[in-house]
């Protein structure tokens, strides 16, 4: 095909494309040349001119593929390309088409590559922020303040922006506060008043729709204008971008990214950032928010412990009071039917004060092993009720578990209502006798057999030795209650373990 074709093909070719396109010879003489790359290279005409007059560094790479277009028909440099005197990257990808008679047309297309280092450039920036942000102990440990300061000083600068500052709705949504209002010109924070809904009803409209808002020439849009004479003008802002601040998906603020004396086209990479930017200052107020309900609640909890122990030693001193006075009437009785009634008091109350002292000592205040309760108690007992002239054994021997201390204190008393009907009725006739406590498991349920060697006992006998509370007892915890008087009497609970 003959130069003149080709080269009138490739201008049609080139003709609606914006990028910067060259056409030459194989001598590297220009051709034809876009619009675009005059404006690159900073020149009127560029046809007639060589190629080589604008490459520094790598032209003999080029001259020598040149040479050889019949082994290679495209190529693909990175270089440093001349304008006004000074270089810049590029990058420069050729293809060549041979002609008839002999000899080669080249076209290039040569890429700036200042703005693309600018980008990468950019983008490592933000993407080290990002990091950094990640790593905030100020952000992890609920520091608002500082949280906040350091979040938009940092991104004031990855987005080099004058101003960005953080916003959070009032509980009515009727007002914006701001958190923060960091200016690189100050540097620092600088105060800034709360905007009020009723002045700018429509741009708090737009924060309804939860998507970020753009405004490259503020002082000229429609979305901004309630903002210019109050807001805009006074801080010379030109450009705006407002993303939304999110928790649990709901619109609680909004972080602002503004512009200062000039016009900015926000990119898609800097609304990437502005959108962690805004995840980092609502993870800040969340960590806040949950710091100060933990303070308050570890204040509850310790005022909580407090009233606890106060109410515990107040329990422990009534009970021991009232044991006391019950002892000094127990010395006045002047027969022993009083004693025993006197007596029987004191011993239900022990019963009581034995179970409230292990629950103080525990970690749990709900629940109570009961082995330790059933031998605490059953020590009261033995100290109680012993007689010199009646050689009692008082055995138990009880399954350990653990269980809720409403049950705990009904078995107790249960215990010693039994214990001290059978000490004192059951042995009239015999000095020695052996009275025993026991209880088994299996599975969700449980045995509790109180027995004794004694002489045993008629119904008649046992509703008038304190067994109608025994078995009101029993019924409070849904008990199977079974009495038995062969051998001695034996009174066997089956209840279920709650």
């Amino acid at each position: 095909m003959a130069t003149a074709n080709i080269l009138s093909t490739l201008q049609r070719l080139v003709s609606g494309i914006e990028e910067s396109i060259v056409i030459f010879n194989e001598q590297g003489i220009i051709l034809h040349a876009s619009d675009r790359l005059c404006e690159l290279l900073v020149q009127k005409d560029l046809e007639g001119q060589s190629i080589f007059d604008f490459i520094e560094g790598k032209s003999d790479s080029v001259k020598m593929w040149l040479g050889n277009l019949t082994h290679a028909h495209f190529k693909d440099l990175r270089i440093k390309m001349i304008r006004n005197g000074s270089t810049f990257p590029a990058r420069l990808r050729m293809a060549a088409w041979s002609v008839n008679g002999g000899g080669f047309v080249v076209m290039s297309s040569i890429v700036d590559g200042t703005f693309i280092e600018r980008k990468k450039r950019d983008l490592l920036r933000k993407t080290i922020t990002i990091e950094h942000l990640s790593k905030s102990r100020k952000i992890r440990t609920g520091k608002l303040n500082e949280a906040i300061y350091e979040i938009l000083e940092m991104s004031s600068k990855a987005m080099r922006v004058e101003r960005v500052n953080a916003w959070l709705f009032n509980d009515t949504a009727t007002m914006i506060d701001c958190i923060g209002n960091y200016d690189a010109l100050v540097p620092g924070l600088v105060a800034q008043e709360s905007l009020p809904r009723i002045e700018m009803p429509n741009y708090f409209k737009l924060f309804e729709t939860e998507k970020i808002i753009l405004s490259s020439r503020s002082q000229e849009s429609e979305i901004t204008k309630e903002l210019m004479d109050s807001y805009l003008i006074p801080n010379e802002i030109y450009s705006m971008m407002d993303v939304p601040l999110r928790i649990e998906g709901e619109i609680i603020g909004v972080i602002c990214f503004e512009q200062v004396r000039k016009q900015r086209d926000w990119t898609l990479q800097d609304q990437k950032f502005g959108l962690i930017a805004a995840q980092m200052v609502s993870l800040s107020v969340e960590t806040h928010k949950r710091k100060i309900a933990q303070q308050g609640l570890e204040n509850a909890l310790r005022q909580q412990q407090r009233l606890m122990v106060e109410t515990n030693h107040r329990i422990k001193n009534n009970l021991a009071i009232t044991t006391s006075l019950m002892r000094m009437q127990l010395d006045k009785c002047k027969d022993d039917f009083h004693r025993g009634l006197i007596q029987d008091a004191v011993n239900r109350v022990n019963s009581i004060a034995a179970l409230h002292q292990l629950l103080s000592e525990s970690e749990n205040k709900h629940r109570i092993r009961f082995a330790a309760y059933a031998e605490q108690l059953m020590q009261g007992l033995r100290e109680s009720l012993s007689d010199p002239d009646k050689p009692i054994q008082l055995v138990a021997t009880i399954e350990d578990c653990e269980i809720a201390s409403s049950l705990a204190i009904t078995l107790g008393l249960v215990i010693n209502e039994t214990v001290t009907n059978s000490f004192k009725h059951a042995f009239n006739e015999q000095r020695a006798g052996l009275i025993r406590v026991d209880m088994e498991l299996n599975g969700p349920m449980a045995r509790l057999t109180i027995s004794d060697t004694g002489k045993g006992f008629s119904v008649s006998e046992a509703h008038g030795q304190g067994f109608e509370i025994i078995e009101g007892l029993a019924q409070h915890i849904d008990a199977q209650l079974t009495t038995s008087t062969e051998a001695g009497s034996t009174i066997i609970l089956d209840f279920r373990l709650r």
